[in-house]
C-alpha cells in the first residue's frame, strides 16, 4: 500500500484515477489552468481552487512537488485540512494526500491554495476508491426515491372489508358520492377503525364535518381496547372554518402526536401516549336535530409525516415548492450532516423538492408526488450485476482472461428502487488505458455491438441485460486480466 511522499504512476488496484487533463476539466470547478502536459496549475495567487464532487469513500490527491514553497488546505464536506507540495527535487505523480471515511457518500472537496507569493502549484491526477466514482460537478445529481413512505390510501368509493364499523348500521357511502357518512346514534359511539400498522405511522383524516351546536363531536381515534384509547376530538367553535376539516395524528413509538389544518398549515394541538392496536374515525353518541353527520372524503396512512432526504452535502439548502411553483419552506443542511427531514403540508403532496449548494447553485431537483415517511436519495439508484454480484463490490471489475482473442460477458443493470429511471445510456471504457484492447463494445441482444447503449425506461423493481464485447490486438500476446469501467448515465 502507497504512502504520503511515493510516486505512483498509475493507480493501486482497488482505486480509480482521474486525471487533471482535458477529458476530465469539465468535471471540475476551477480557476486553475490546464496546462499542455496535462496537469492543473496555478498562477502565483493566494485563493486559487479546484472544487469538485465524488461518491466513494477513499480520496487520494496526486500531485508534483518542487522545492518551492507554499501551502495548500483542503476542506472535505466542510472538515478542513493542510497538506504542502514542497520537496527536495522535483517529482511527478506523487501521492501527497489521503482521506478515508466509514461509508461511502457523495462528497464535496474544495482545494485552495493559501500562503502563496512565489510558486506555482501543479496537480496531477485524483484517485477514488474503485467503487466510487467522480461526480460531472455541472450537472445536476439525481434525487430517488429510496423507500416509499405510502401505506394506506381510501377514497371511499367502496368500502374496504379492512374497516370495521360500529355500530355496523351507522355509515352510509350511498348519502354522498365520494365519501362515507357516518351517522349519530343515541347510546353508541359510531367508530371507523383499521388495524393500526407496525412501527411509527401518520394519519391524515379529511372530512367534511361542521357541528353547530353543544354535544355534538367527532375527530380521530387512537384505539387499543374500549377502556384506553385517545380521541381528538372536532366541536363546536364559533371561530370554526366551513371548509373541511383535516387531523393529523402522528406517532413515535406510543407517543402521539395530534395536528388540526389551519389555512394551509398543519398546527400542533396536543399529545398523549398509548399503545394502539387501531386508528380511525369517531363520532361520540347522541342525537339532536341539530347533530351533523361526519362525512369522510378521504384517509392516508404513511410512515410518517415528514419527507427524508439522504446522502446531501453538508449546508446544502433545500427548498420544498406546490405544483404552482410557491415557495413552501426553506431548510438547511446541518454542518455535519448529510440529510434532513421536512415537514410536508399534507401526508400526499404534489410538489417540488429543490437542492442547492453553498453557492447557491441547483444541484439536485425533484418533481413528484411525495407522502409522508419517503426516503429520497441523492445519487443514482441502478445497479450493474455480473455473475449475481454488484460490480461495486469488486476491486476493480475484473471481466476474466481473454480466450482465442476476444470475450463477450453478460450484464444486467438493475434498478431495485420504487420509480422509473429515464433515458438510461451505459459505456464501457478501459480502465487505465491497459495496452494491448484494441477495443470494448456494447450490446442488448449480443448481436450489434456499439459503443453505447441507449433504454428509454427501466421500470421500478425491474432489470435490463446487456453484453459487454472485449477484442484483444492481434500484435498482443498475454494473459493480464481484462479490467474495465462501466459508465451509467441517466435523467
Amino acid at each position: 500500500m502507497a504512502t504520503i511522499g511515493q510516486v505512483l504512476k498509475t493507480p493501486e488496484l482497488g482505486w480509480r484515477r482521474y486525471d487533471c487533463n482535458s477529458q476530465n476539466f469539465s468535471l471540475f470547478d476551477t480557476d486553475f489552468d490546464l496546462s499542455s502536459s496535462d496537469r492543473f496549475y496555478s498562477g502565483i495567487t493566494n485563493g486559487q481552487y479546484i472544487r469538485f464532487k465524488f461518491f466513494g469513500k477513499q480520496l487520494r490527491v496526486i500531485a508534483e512537488v518542487s522545492n518551492l514553497p507554499g501551502q495548500v488546505s483542503i476542506s472535505i464536506d466542510g472538515n478542513k485540512d493542510y497538506f504542502s507540495l514542497n520537496s527536495k527535487a522535483d517529482e511527478n505523480y506523487v501521492l501527497k494526500y489521503e482521506k478515508q471515511f466509514t461509508e461511502q457518500a457523495i462528497r464535496e472537496c474544495i482545494i485552495k491554495i493559501e500562503n502563496n507569493n512565489i510558486s506555482f502549484h501543479r496537480f496531477n491526477a485524483f484517485d477514488i476508491d474503485s467503487s466510487g466514482y467522480l461526480i460531472d460537478f455541472m450537472r445536476k445529481v439525481s434525487l430517488y426515491k429510496k423507500e416509499t413512505g405510502k401505506i394506506f390510501i381510501e377514497d371511499f368509493d367502496s368500502i374496504n372489508p379492512e374497516w370495521i364499523i360500529s355500530p355496523s348500521e351507522s355509515f352510509s357511502i350511498a348519502a354522498r358520492k365520494g365519501f362515507i357518512r357516518l351517522n349519530h346514534t343515541a347510546d353508541k359511539d359510531v367508530m371507523l377503525l383499521i388495524n393500526k400498522p407496525q412501527g411509527d405511522i401518520a394519519i391524515q383524516v379529511i372530512a367534511d364535518y361542521t357541528p353547530d351546536i353543544e354535544g355534538d363531536k367527532g375527530g380521530l381515534i387512537i384505539y387499543q381496547n374500549a377502556d384506553n384509547k385517545i380521541e381528538f376530538l372536532e366541536s363546536h367553535s364559533i371561530n370554526r372554518s366551513k371548509e373541511h376539516r383535516e387531523w393529523l395524528a402522528t406517532s413515535t413509538g406510543e407517543q402521539w402526536g395530534f395536528y388540526s389544518k389551519v389555512d394551509a398549515t398543519f398546527d400542533y394541538a396536543d399529545s398523549d401516549k398509548l399503545e394502539a392496536t387501531k386508528i380511525g374515525v369517531v363520532l361520540k353518541k347522541g342525537v339532536s336535530d341539530s347533530y351533523k353527520p361526519l362525512d369522510i372524503d378521504r384517509i392516508i396512512i404513511t410512515s410518517g409525516h415528514k419527507l427524508k432526504l439522504r446522502q446531501l452535502f453538508p449546508n446544502n439548502r433545500v427548498i420544498l415548492r406546490d405544483e404552482n411553483g410557491t415557495t413552501l419552506s426553506i431548510n438547511q443542511v446541518g454542518k455535519l450532516n448529510t440529510g434532513i427531514d421536512i415537514n410536508l403540508p399534507s401526508l400526499e403532496f404534489q410538489g417540488t423538492i429543490e437542492v442547492y449548494d453553498e453557492q447557491n447553485s441547483l444541484i439536485a431537483e425533484k418533481k413528484a408526488l411525495f407522502y409522508g415517511g419517503d426516503i429520497y436519495n441523492m445519487g443514482s439508484p441502478l445497479k450493474i450485476i455480473m455473475d449475481s454480484k454488484e460490480l461495486n463490490d469488486t476491486d476493480p471489475t475484473n471481466l476474466g482472461n481473454m480466450i482465442e482473442g476476444k470475450r463477450i460477458i453478460k450484464m444486467m443493470v438493475q434498478n431495485e428502487n420504487s420509480v422509473a429511471v429515464h433515458n438510461l445510456k451505459i459505456s464501457i471504457e478501459q480502465y487505465m488505458e491497459k495496452v494491448g484492447y484494441t477495443w470494448a463494445n456494447i450490446s442488448l441482444d449480443s448481436l450489434a455491438w456499439v459503443k453505447q447503449i441507449s433504454i428509454n425506461t427501466l421500470s421500478a423493481n425491474s432489470s435490463r441485460e446487456f453484453w459487454v464485447l472485449v477484442t484483444k490486438d492481434l500484435n498482443y500476446i498475454g494473459f493480464e486480466p481484462i479490467l474495465f469501467n462501466i459508465k451509467l448515465q441517466h435523467d
